[in-house]
Parts: C-alpha cells; sequence; structure tokens
C-alpha cells in the first residue's frame, strides 16, 4: 500500500481529479460576473448612472470593466451591448444576475456530484485493497488479529478516509478559487477593503490550524480507544456463553464500564476545544463587518467609493467566510485523514505481507517431489524451542504419521508444511521450490491442511465445501448486454474491482481432475470421505422447493409420493404410515395439524399466537370446541407440571414434549392456577384461555397418551376443519397452505410431500423402516440427487453456528479434500468427534489419499500402524524416523533416513 495518501489519491484519480479541476476553472467566470452584476444594477439602473445627461437608453449586457486607481484606472470594454429603456435595463441585468445564480448552482452541484462519486468510487478501491493486505498477511498475523478490529479497520475507519478521498484534490482547488475570485473582487473595488479582508482570512488561516494540533491528538486517541473496545466487545460476544455460565456480567461490565469511562473523557476533552476553535473562527468570521460598515461607509461618505461598489463588496465578502471555513475544515480533515492511513497502512507492515501473487503462477512441482527439510528450527515468543533443529526427506506419495505424546513438535512441523507457520529458520522444499515463498495459485494443487479450528462462513454446505474449487483467476465473462451489468463494470473497473460477477463462473468442477464433474457431485464426494454425506440427505428430506419455480422436480416428487404408496401396500406396511386424509382425524398429528389441515408458513398463525387468533378462536366458538379443547389443554398442562416441574432447563423431556417448552412453565403454571382459583376454565381470563388452547393445538395423542382424544372430539375437529377452509378470509391466505393429495406443497418439506402423512408413534421400527423405504424409492426415481442439492443448500449460519462442532468439522476437512491436493495434512481436525466416528473416518481418508501423500498428526504412535513413515518427536526433538525397512528409532534426529518412503 502507498504510504502517502495523497500519492495514493493521485495515482488512481488523476483522470478524474483534472476533469473535475477543469469544470472548477470554467466555473469562475460565472463567479465573478455574479459579483458584479448587482454593483451594475445598484449603480446604473436604480441610480440611473448609465442614463446620465437625459438619455432615454443605455447600453444593456455592456461588458466593461473598471480598473482601481491604484492599478491606474482606464476601463477594458468587452461587448458593447443593446440599448433599452431604464425599466428594461433593471429587469434585463436582474434576470441576468438570476441566470448566473442558476448557473453557478449548476456547477456547484456538478462538482459536488463528481466529488462524490469520485470518493465512493475510491473508498470502494481502498477497501478492496485492504482486503487484499489482509489475505497477503502472513497465517502468523492473521490469526493474531481480531476479526472485530480487522472489521472496524476495513468499513469503520476508512469512511471518513472516502469521504476525504473525494476533497483531497478538488476541495481546496474549489473553495481557494472561489476566496480568491471574492477577494480580487473586493479589492478591485477598494484597496482598503481588500486588505482588511486579507488581514481577517491570514488570521484565520495561520491561528485556527495551530490551535487544531491539540484536537488532532485527540482525535487520534479516540480512534485508537474506539479500536481498542470494539476488540474487546468482540472477544466477549464469543465467549458469551462462558461468562453466563459462570456469573461474570458484573465483572465484564466493569471492563467495558471502564474501557467507556476513557472514551468519554477522550471524547469531551475534544469536544471542549472543538467548539472553543469554533467559537473563535465564527468571532473572526462575524468581526469583518465591522471593518466593512465603518470604512467602507466612511468612504463613501468620502465620496472615494460608490454605493453600488460598497454593496458588490460587502456581498462579496458574505461569499468569502464559507470558503475559508471550509478550507480551515479541510486543512483539520486532512491532517486527520493523514494520521488515520497511516494508522490503517501500519496494521499492514511490509514484513508481514506475502508477495503479491503473480498473474501466471509457477507450475506446482511434481506429485513425487519429495518433501526436504534442512535445519528447520522453531521457537515461542518466549524463546522455548518447539522443534529442534531438523533435518529429513519425505518421499511421496506416503502416508506419514507425526506422532508424539507430549510438546507441540508434531504439530508445529504440520502446520509449517501446511504453510500456516510461515516463520522460521531453515528451509522447507518440494521439488526444489521453497514452500514459505510458494505462490497461494500454485500451493493451493499441492498442499492442503485441515487444522482443529472448523472455520466456516455464513452460507450453505454448499458454498463452505465448493471454495476449495474456486478458480484462482477470474472467469471469462462474454461482453454484456444487460445496461446494469455494463454499468457495473464499469463501476467495477474504476474502482480497480474485479469485473467478472461474484454469483457465476468462479466454481471450476472439472479441474484438476481428468473428467469434468458437476459441483454437487464433487462436493458430496468430499462430503461421503468425511462422514458427513448422509447428514446433507437428511437435511435435502427437510428442505422446501418451490413448485412454481421447479415444477418438473415437483412432479417427480409426487410421482415418488405415488410409488411409496405403493410400495406401503405391496409390503404390508400401512400401519407404519398414517397418510393424511381430508375426511379424516389422523391421530399422528397435531390438533392443530388436523384442525388447519395445511402448513402455517405466515405470523398470524404461529405456535404462540395461535390460540389467541381472533378468526381460529371464532372458528373454534361456532363449532362448541373452546371448552373442550381448553380442557384438554389443562389436563394436558397439569400433566407437564408433574412431569417438568423439578426438572432443570436443558432436560431431553422438554425435546421429547415438543410443544412444551421450558420457558412456557411459569406461564402454565399461572394458568392451571387460575382455573382452580376462578372454579373452571370457563371463568379465565383471555390471557390464561389463550396458553390452554396453545397446549391443546399441540397436542398428539399417539404420542403423549393421555387419552384426551375421544372419537366425537375428532369428527368435531374434522367438521371445523372444513369450516375453517370455506370461510377463511383473504388476509389469511398467506398464512397456510392446505394439503392436496394431488398438489405438492410448497410450504412442507420434502420428506412430508413423500409420505403425506404421519409415521406412527410407538412403532419401534417404523422410523427406520420407512426411512429405508424413502431412500429406497429416491433411488429408483432418481431424486437422490435432487434431495442431496437441498441438503447442501442448508444454511450453517454465522462461523457455522447452525451445524454440531463434529458437522463443522466434517464440513471443513471435506473443503480441505475436495481439490484432492497432491498433500493433505490432517492435524487434529478430528478432534471433536468420538474416537469411533474418527476412526472411520481416518480410515475412509487413508483409502481416499492412495496414491497421494496423507500427513496425520496423532498423539500416540501405536495409532500409526500401516503408516509408510512414521515420525516421533519427545517434545521438540524427533527421535524416530521410521519407514519399511527400517530399524525401530534408528533414525537420528537430524540426519536424512536411509529409507524412501513407500
Amino acid at each position: 500500500m502507498e504510504p502517502s495518501l495523497f500519492r495514493y489519491i493521485w495515482m488512481h484519480s488523476r483522470r478524474d481529479q483534472l476533469i473535475v479541476l477543469a469544470i472548477i476553472l470554467a466555473s469562475l467566470p460565472f463567479y465573478f460576473a455574479s459579483f458584479d452584476i448587482p454593483k451594475r444594477i445598484i449603480n446604473e439602473a436604480i441610480q440611473g448612472r448609465a442614463f446620465a445627461d437625459g438619455q432615454q437608453t443605455a447600453p444593456l449586457f455592456a461588458w466593461t470593466l473598471s480598473l482601481p486607481g491604484w492599478l491606474g484606472g482606464g476601463t477594458l470594454a468587452a461587448f458593447e451591448g443593446f440599448e433599452a429603456g431604464r425599466i428594461a435595463y433593471l429587469f434585463g441585468l436582474s434576470f441576468l444576475f438570476l441566470a448566473l445564480v442558476i448557473i453557478n448552482g449548476a456547477f456547484k452541484q456538478l462538482i459536488n456530484t463528481q466529488k462524490g462519486v469520485l470518493g465512493e468510487r475510491m473508498l470502494r478501491r481502498f477497501r478492496f485493497d485492504l482486503y487484499g493486505l489482509m489475505l497477503r498477511l502472513k497465517p502468523e498475523d492473521v490469526r493474531a488479529m481480531k476479526p472485530a478490529e480487522a472489521a472496524s479497520i476495513i468499513n469503520n475507519e476508512s469512511e471518513p478516509i472516502g469521504g476525504f478521498i473525494g476533497d483531497a484534490f478538488i476541495q481546496p482547488m474549489f473553495l481557494g478559487m472561489q476566496a480568491l475570485t471574492a477577494l480580487a473582487f473586493i479589492t478591485l473595488q477598494n484597496m482598503w477593503l481588500g486588505m482588511v479582508a486579507l488581514a481577517i482570512v491570514l488570521i484565520q488561516a495561520f491561528i485556527i490550524p495551530e490551535l487544531r494540533r491539540e484536537l488532532l491528538r485527540l482525535s487520534r486517541l479516540r480512534q485508537i480507544e474506539s479500536r481498542r473496545l470494539s476488540g474487546r466487545i468482540g472477544e466477549l460476544v464469543e465467549i458469551a456463553p462462558a461468562i453466563q455460565n459462570h456469573a461474570a456480567g458484573p465483572y465484564t461490565k466493569s471492563d467495558i464500564g471502564d474501557r467507556l469511562g476513557i472514551l468519554l473523557d477522550v471524547r469531551v476533552r475534544l469536544f471542549k476545544r472543538k467548539f472553543a476553535i469554533k467559537y473563535l473562527n465564527n468571532l473572526l468570521a462575524q468581526i469583518t463587518p465591522f471593518f466593512f460598515y465603518a470604512i467602507g461607509g466612511y468612504l463613501a461618505i468620502k465620496g472615494q467609493l460608490d454605493i453600488g461598489q460598497l454593496v458588490a463588496a460587502i456581498a462579496a465578502y458574505r461569499d468569502l467566510p464559507p470558503p475559508i471555513k471550509e478550507l480551515i475544515d479541510w486543512d483539520q480533515d486532512r491532517a486527520d485523514v493523514i494520521v488515520k492511513y497511516e494508522q490503517i497502512v501500519s496494521q499492514f507492515p511490509p514484513e508481514s505481507l506475502k508477495p503479491p501473487e503473480d498473474e501466471h503462477p509457477t507450475k506446482p512441482p511434481p506429485g513425487d517431489a519429495p518433501i526436504v527439510l534442512e535445519g528447520v528450527r522453531l521457537k515461542d515468543r518466549l524463546g522455548q524451542a518447539l522443534i529442534e533443529p531438523l533435518s529429513l526427506t519425505i518421499h511421496r506419495p506416503a502416508q506419514v504419521a507425526l506422532a508424539g505424546a507430549g510438546g507441540l513438535a508434531q504439530d508445529m512441523l504440520a502446520r509449517i508444511i501446511g504453510r500456516q507457520i510461515t516463520t522460521y529458520n531453515g528451509t522447507v522444499r518440494i521439488g526444489g521450490m521453497d514452500l514459505a515463498s510458494m505462490e497461494n495459485a500454485t500451493a493451493r494443487t499441492v498442499i492442503s491442511y485441515a487444522g482443529p479450528e472448523a472455520l466456516l462462513f455464513h452460507g450453505s454446505i454448499r458454498d463452505n465445501v465448493a471454495i476449495g474449487l474456486v478458480r484462482t483467476e477470474p472467469p471469462e465473462t462474454p461482453p454484456p448486454v444487460d445496461p446494469r451489468e455494463r454499468q457495473r463494470q464499469r463501476e467495477a473497473l474504476k474502482s480497480g474491482n474485479p469485473l467478472a460477477p461474484y454469483s457465476i463462473g468462479w466454481i471450476d468442477a472439472g479441474a484438476p481432475m481428468e473428467t469434468a464433474a458437476p459441483v454437487d457431485d464433487r462436493v458430496m464426494a468430499a462430503l461421503f470421505v468425511t462422514g458427513m454425506a448422509e447428514e446433507v440427505y437428511r437435511m435435502g428430506l427437510q428442505g422446501r422447493i418451490d413448485p412454481e419455480r421447479e415444477p418438473d422436480a415437483a412432479d417427480r416428487f409426487l410421482e415418488a409420493r405415488r410409488r411409496i404408496r405403493r410400495r406401503v401396500a405391496e409390503l404390508k406396511l400401512e400401519r407404519l404410515i398414517e397418510p393424511f386424509d381430508a375426511l379424516a382425524y389422523n391421530s399422528n398429528a397435531s390438533i392443530a395439524e388436523n384442525l388447519l389441515f395445511g402448513v402455517r408458513q405466515g405470523p398470524k398463525l404461529a405456535d404462540d399466537a395461535l390460540g389467541s387468533d381472533a378468526y381460529l378462536r371464532s372458528i373454534l366458538e361456532a363449532e362448541a370446541l373452546v371448552l373442550p379443547l381448553a380442557d384438554l389443554g389443562l389436563h394436558t398442562a397439569e400433566s407437564a407440571m408433574e412431569v417438568f416441574s423439578e426438572l432443570p432447563v436443558g432436560n431431553p423431556l422438554f425435546e421429547r414434549f415438543s410443544f412444551v417448552r421450558a420457558d412456557m412453565m411459569p406461564e402454565i403454571k399461572r394458568s392451571v392456577e387460575a382455573v382452580r382459583v376462578r372454579g373452571g376454565v370457563a371463568q379465565i381470563g383471555p390471557a390464561d384461555l389463550s396458553v390452554l388452547l396453545n397446549l391443546a393445538l399441540g397436542y398428539v395423542e399417539t404420542r403423549l397418551r393421555l387419552g384426551l382424544m375421544e372419537p366425537l372430539l375428532q369428527a368435531r375437529i374434522v367438521r371445523a376443519r372444513n369450516s375453517f377452509r370455506s370461510h377463511l378470509p383473504q388476509s389469511y391466505a398467506a398464512e397456510v397452505e392446505f394439503y392436496d393429495a394431488e398438489r405438492y406443497c410448497a410450504a412442507a418439506p420434502v420428506v412430508d410431500n413423500l409420505l403425506f402423512g404421519r409415521i406412527a408413534y410407538g412403532i419401534g421400527t417404523a422410523q427406520a423402516r420407512v426411512s429405508e423405504l424413502i431412500a429406497e424409492t429416491l433411488r429408483d426415481s432418481g431424486l437422490t440427487g435432487l434431495v442431496n442439492r437441498l441438503g447442501l443448500d442448508f444454511d450453517v449460519g454465522v462461523g457455522g453456528r447452525q451445524l454440531l462442532v463434529s458437522q463443522r468439522a466434517a464440513v471443513a476437512l471435506a473443503r480441505a479434500i475436495v481439490l484432492r491436493p497432491d498433500i493433505l495434512i490432517v492435524d487434529g481436525a478430528l478432534s471433536v468427534m468420538t474416537p469411533g466416528d474418527a476412526r472411520k473416518i481416518m480410515q475412509s481418508l487413508r483409502r481416499e489419499r492412495r496414491g497421494r501423500t496423507l500427513l496425520a498428526v496423532m498423539g500416540d504412535a501405536a495409532e500409526a500402524d500401516g503408516y509408510d513413515q512414521v515420525l516421533v518427536f519427545d517434545g521438540p526433538r524427533l527421535i524416530e524416523n521410521r519407514t519399511p525397512g527400517s530399524a525401530r528409532g534408528a533414525a537420528a534426529p537430524n540426519e536424512e533416513p536411509s529409507h524412501a518412503a513407500a
């Protein structure tokens, strides 16, 4: 990054700056004329000097410039004008003044618009460059940077710099020219008035900036404290669960309070200084009219200055303080922004940056090129040895185990080879290429590292895995046809951003494999190795499609539904699935689902609002179901209190009784108590009645088995179902999508559309047998890939928080292997999984890595059976380098092994 802000701005916006400067120069004659016209209106039209000696007409628009006596006097005639009477003369000059006001306003609007657009373009470029610098930081420095601080630097701290960029050259030129024009006009009217104006300007120009030095120091201190506060808040947000578990809220609040107090003190001192300077600046600006009225009035009385000149000079001075004040503000902003720019650039020191990527990356080393370590040594910040001087060769392809019960040497060596640590003594070469200086574009096909931290970004599972398949160069795109796309590319070009759109063309599904494969196939293949493919399939069954956008997919799922029905009949599995029937009650569905006979998809019929919804309540009242359901809800509430009253939050029983949440228990207890106090459900208030109705509507007889659903009540609910649908108001049309045996329900997940019913509760094998039947039908229908696609669309949330810890690890590991690199390093990536799952995944990885190199870090060398090479560490020392045929422990720590790895 260019260390000088002004050089950076000029380097990237020179052409646009010159265009705006040319517009400024073109505006100056009109600006000067707007000062001269009022003088002519007063002197020539109103006082009648143009009609001296009884003349009835005078030349209108005659353009002459009168020079003061101290410049030799005389006039300069530019245009003789048109003959006009006195009234026409007055209106002609007035309309000319109005035209000049409009023209000057248009110039100002154009200049400010161009300046704003230029600033925004440069801000976009600056932020883009900062992100590029962040990607060039060494991995150690990236880990040391707090995410909140990095986001603050790129987004928040760069904002004022972007606001200044458009003003950097244009603002002083524009304001300076305006001030000089006004000052020159005043001086042309009278030298003494010009000298007074100049004196005040000089005082403002030299004293005010000097007083602002302390203001700049405080501003710099405010920025530093704000950044520290952002970093601390980011840390506390990340560990918020631990703070809650240990009741450390008051302690952390005290920390934040102290930091806010320091920031408040800095800001108060800054504002006091700021407004003291503003007071002095305003005083100097307002004292000048005193001299103009006193000196100008004296000269007018003495006949040395006419009234028109005095009025014009005062009018011109009215336009002088604003540019001067804004120039002083610009100078303050300049000093402040330069400090901010230097502070931002200092976060990316050249010694912490890797060289920029070459447009044509070097060819990767051969797949059988050995990994050669020469004198590799690593120390921590305290100078303690993490790896003692180490020289060895790892021949490829091979499966290599890095083992050690104590110390971190095996982990550190894995991170060095995985390019996660780039600052160490010695060299690591692959095929003669230095590993530390290898370009990312080259290294991505050679080495992939899967560490203990499963770092996921907000997006789908596909996005997180397929990032391993992105192209290193922007994809070629045809010339755009859409005007909006052309405009986007023009702005991207002017801002130094990639022309290729982010949404298309970046994923390379074929390279570097011999045959191209669709992205989803490659992603699923990688997830299969990491044991995540089955989970993605299950997520896909819970996914949704829009039949209007994908009518073919909806039709295929409907055909699969019919196949499942036939298979159920053939296998006599009817008791496992209770289908939806518009004329019958489904005992394996909730009362609400039976009543609505559809899927709720709006806020009016949400779980917590269902019992109090006005329309649904009207249907229940019309069918005389309010009190029976409230009574059912009361029995359910009493049963819930018996089961849950002594259970802590998080007990698995809350999950089993999914309609009863832990946070609902206080409301349930209050409602039950209200029934007891008032003597029945008919006497309780609306709020308590809604609680009981909500419990009743979530009731599933076959699941809870409280014996509350009688056949008569079921029949009445089915009758109410018909009333609910037939009288549904238009405002509720988007709140529920009704079930239809011949239509695909867009609001329901895929599995519900396939079954069009509910799996029976209480049959132990029902879930497994139905799941097997669904999987078989999807395979036969060729729909498994579509279901997997829906599963890959699953949003992992911020940082992958919508996934389990083991699932995050599986997705991160799949990202590392999806490109099939020559060398895969697994360093603690399976540590969050159960030992059994970790062994299965490692065995799957070893099968997948046949013919390629795998480096696996493990704690016990006994786990390394079957590996081609085993490196055993004791603390920072290599104590054993075992290869097939070598004596156990025979290799010395700093000698080359005598046998090549298979």
